[in-house]
């Protein structure tokens, strides 16, 4: 019979051994009446020579290998039997469990979606990110697209595809509009493992200059603009001016950085976008699957090979330039890995000083009971099978405080990646499975654990006899010690906490006073799509744009409009190399410069301010020399010095002669408040959206913004600008619509949103440190009120028992501080690695953080201490 089943029909068997015992014993007392004893001294015998019926059950009951069991069944019945008669106890503990378990369940939530689960694509390990790396700029996340083609070819350890971002205006079927796109390659979904869910994607042939015009749509534009029909395969689209033929349907929430709902072949781009067949113009993503019988080690082993031959083949653009293949979930999750183990480590901390709060109840629960433990050593139970029973109830407070955590976890799940700043990779994946849910329950034991030692460890198992004897108001030493200690420990987390979010206030208030370069008051920006109708004809993309510029300023409420290839503070960066004398430097080894093509009212708009020289004037187009205005930054670092006005510059990607510089203005912080200062480039330059290139004119035009000063609130201009800016045909597109208060703000948004959560924990740490030192210092006072009362027989006054209390309190406190301080410092290195633009910790953070927490605990030190001071003598002296 196995263990289950005897445990199943343990009452049958219980009586079974009672009456095999009892006919043992009838048995013997048989023997010995018949040898002529008195039946009375024949029972005594037998029962002495039995050595006692229940030793023989227990012995018994642990044959059957289900005695632990059988304990725990008890051990857990006496558990629910004594939070019952306590409900106001287990109910605060559950509680302060219930939201210390919930919120790290919620952020091993976001850790196991984000980072911990595989890609949902087949074999996801198998599949790499190509980067390029080279010694003057770092990494580089494109590649060209010769240099990609070549890489394709020659690699036998990946198979690879390419995509890059573009959009335009869906003008049939339905009203136009303006959709996000991808350009892809052939090989894109076959590289991924994937396939549409109707339809088929592009065949290697479709993927060649003159293909028929071919499109595959997202499921969301399969939804919204075909009602999901299956008839939608083989339909026509007129996507910017041409017709596309849909040939497939993209699974629903397939993305490329972002969601996007059109994707079409690369390479017929080939006739249209010169950058395709320029080997310095790295705008494509890479992306590759390892094929079978190789690793990533071989795979970057062959790339470093490649990349060796196309330099040596084509030394003027790759010489210098190295190939490294990466994870593709690394490239998928980007930065935010570490803001999710940080804030992990944060809440932990927070359940940390939870467990130590339970821990301390428990404890003063477990010395309130130790004549009770001492009693069961009395009556034989060993230590460990009292430990055993304390670590049972403490088992399955934490398992209740995890169940009514993972309940909140589930409720809180969805707002906390709805609030998450900005996007959160792969947040449609977030939710909780089993993973997570082990995570909890495993959680929740290990708290049950960490708060139910110090109970366990106090059971009685010598001087068992001076504890039965001992007053209920006696208190050991080293129960003092390990409240001290919780105290103590309490604290210090409460100081990591408290300080973290006091730097991170102090960087948010320094980052926020920083002057962004330009005026951020009353601007509007937003990208903006041509009619496809003027695309096809350089002369009518001019006109289209100078017409954009006029219709703009007749908007009541506009003041000026320019437009801009790049706006401060927004995705989108166009860096160029540039050198200062005739003799360029060796290829990959330029200063790299952002680089704007603007219309001459971008200073006027922004409110950038002129240092030197002149802006643009209408007169500097097509046909007139090339100009430029450079940013303070690039003169000194060019130049040496602030007064380069009339200097020249090569910039080969602008002009094959060097550019004249006309101005210089001052520098602005494009890559956000925080990260500017640590960006890899930060030399600035601006030239003419006149003087583009007619070859370029139709690729500026898909990357184009439009830029707004106004003299009202901005927002209240959008639907006018909507209606004035659609066109004569009403193809026209106004999107991304943002103000640059808004785009300033948004370059905080990971700052704010961790002072925010800090805030949260230390504040929560805070409550529970005052709550655990006023519990303690409460249990402690009730303990010793024999002993006040003897001292104030001997003519204490009230004010020296305060003083008395208060000063043990203090010391707690300081030594809790102290030992904070020194992991808040270590903290504070943690935090500024992780965080963009981070200050450190100062004084001032210490000098108001510190106080804060002293003040408050010592309030909740004051109330116990006051109520002991008013004790009377005569009463406490009774109790002893």
């Amino acid at each position: 019979m196995n263990w289950w089943k005897r445990l199943w029909r343990r009452t049958q068997m219980e009586a079974q051994l009672e009456k095999e015992l009892s006919f043992h014993l009838e048995q013997h007392m048989s023997q010995l009446v018949a040898r002529g004893r008195a039946p009375d001294e024949a029972r005594r015998e037998a029962r002495l020579s039995l050595g006692g019926p229940e030793l023989v059950k227990e012995k018994c009951r642990d044959a059957r290998g289900t005695h632990w069991l059988e304990d725990l069944l008890q051990d857990t019945r006496y558990a629910l039997r004594t939070f019952r008669q306590n409900p106001g106890f287990t109910l605060v503990a559950l509680l302060i469990l219930s939201f210390g378990i919930g919120a790290t369940t919620v952020m091993f939530a976001v850790i196991n979606s984000v980072l911990l689960r595989p890609l949902s694509y087949p074999e996801p390990d198998r599949l790499v990110t190509l980067r390029l790396f080279t010694e003057q700029i770092g990494e580089l996340w494109g590649f060209s697209n010769l240099d990609f083609g070549d890489v394709k070819r020659e690699s036998q350890t990946l198979a690879l595809a390419a995509w890059t971002y573009g959009g335009g205006t869906i003008s049939e079927p339905g009203e136009p509009e303006y959709v996000k796109g991808r350009q892809i390659s052939a090989e894109l979904f076959s590289t991924l493992g994937i396939s549409p869910v109707q339809g088929r994607a592009f065949l290697p042939d479709e993927d060649r200059p003159g293909a028929a015009p071919l499109a595959i749509i997202s499921y969301g534009l399969w939804q919204r603009d075909f009602g999901g029909g299956p008839s939608t395969i083989g339909r026509s689209l007129v996507y910017d001016g041409k017709p596309y033929t849909v040939v497939g349907i993209a699974p629903a929430g397939f993305q490329l950085d972002g969601e996007s709902d059109l994707f079409t072949p690369l390479e017929p781009r080939r006739n249209t976008d010169p950058r395709m067949q320029n080997r310095r113009a790295r705008f494509l993503r890479v992306m590759g699957r390892l094929r079978p019988g190789f690793g990533l080690a071989e795979g970057r082993a062959e790339l470093a090979l490649i990349a060796r031959h196309l330099a040596e083949e084509y030394p003027k653009s790759n010489t210098g330039l190295s190939m490294i293949a990466y994870p593709l979930q690394k490239e998928l999750v980007g930065d935010v890995g570490s803001t999710l183990w940080l804030l992990l480590c944060a809440v932990g901390l927070v359940l940390l000083i939870a467990c130590v709060n339970i821990a301390s109840l428990l404890l003063a629960r477990a010395v309130s009971r130790e004549r009770e433990l001492a009693m069961g050593v009395a009556l034989g139970a060993g230590r460990s099978r009292l430990a055993r029973q304390c670590l049972t109830e403490s088992a399955i407070l934490g398992l209740g405080g995890g169940v009514l955590g993972v309940v909140l976890a589930f409720v809180s799940i969805h707002p906390f990646v709805a609030f998450w700043p900005g996007s959160l990779p792969r947040a449609e994946e977030v939710h909780l499975d089993w993973r997570v849910l082990v995570f909890a329950v495993g959680a929740s034991f290990l708290s049950g654990l960490l708060f139910g030692l110090a109970p366990a460890l106090r059971v009685p198992v010598r001087g068992v006899e001076q504890t039965l004897r001992a007053g209920a108001r006696s208190i050991a030493g080293s129960s003092r010690r390990w409240h001290s200690a919780f105290v103590i420990s309490e604290i210090a987390v409460a100081v990591v906490l408290l300080v973290s979010a006091g730097m991170l206030g102090h960087t948010l208030l320094a980052l926020s006073s920083l002057d962004p370069g330009f005026n951020v008051h009353d601007v509007i920006a937003a990208r903006f799509a041509l009619s496809p109708g003027t695309l096809g004809n350089p002369e009518q993309v001019r006109e289209a744009w100078q017409d954009v510029l006029d219709r703009a300023r007749r908007v009541p409420g506009v003041d000026s409009v320019t437009l801009a290839g790049i706006i401060p503070m927004r995705e989108g960066e166009n860096s160029l190399p540039y050198w200062t004398t005739a003799t360029p430097p060796p290829p990959n080894h330029e200063s790299v410069a952002l680089a704007s093509c603007v219309s001459p009212d971008y200073l006027k708009v922004m409110g950038i301010p002129l240092r030197q020289g002149r802006f643009f004037t209408e007169h500097d187009r097509i046909g007139s020399e090339p100009v430029v205005v450079i940013d303070d930054n690039l003169a000194q670092h060019a130049f040496g010095t602030k007064d380069a006005v009339g200097k020249r510059i090569w910039i080969p990607a602008m002009s094959p002669s060097p550019v004249l510089v006309v101005g210089i203005v001052g520098h602005v912080r494009h890559w956000g408040l925080a990260a500017d200062d640590q960006s890899r480039v930060r030399d600035q330059m601006y030239y003419p959206f006149a003087q583009v290139p007619a070859p370029l004119l139709h690729f500026f035009s898909s990357i184009m913004s439009i830029a707004a000063r106004t003299t009202i609130p901005p927002l209240k201009v959008v639907e006018a600008f909507r209606r004035e800016l659609r066109g004569a045909a009403g193809d026209q597109a106004l999107y991304e619509v943002r103000t640059m208060e808004q785009l300033v703000s948004a370059s905080l948004a990971r700052q704010r949103f961790l002072l925010l959560l800090f805030g949260i924990f230390a504040g929560l740490a805070l409550l529970l440190a005052c709550i655990g030192i006023y519990g303690v210092l409460a249990y402690l006072t009730n303990q010793r009120v024999p002993e006040i009362g003897v001292r104030m027989t001997l003519g204490a006054k009230p004010l020296e028992v305060m003083r008395l209390l208060l000063g043990e309190s203090l010391v707690m406190i300081f030594i809790g501080v102290g030992v904070g301080i020194i992991a808040a410092l270590a903290a504070g290195r943690i935090l500024n690695r992780l965080v963009e633009g981070m200050r450190p910790a100062d004084v001032s953070t210490f000098a108001i953080t510190i106080p804060v927490l002293v003040i408050a605990t010592l309030f909740a030190s004051f109330v116990p201490a006051r109520r002991a001071s008013r004790v009377d003598p005569v009463s406490a002296l009774r109790q002893q």
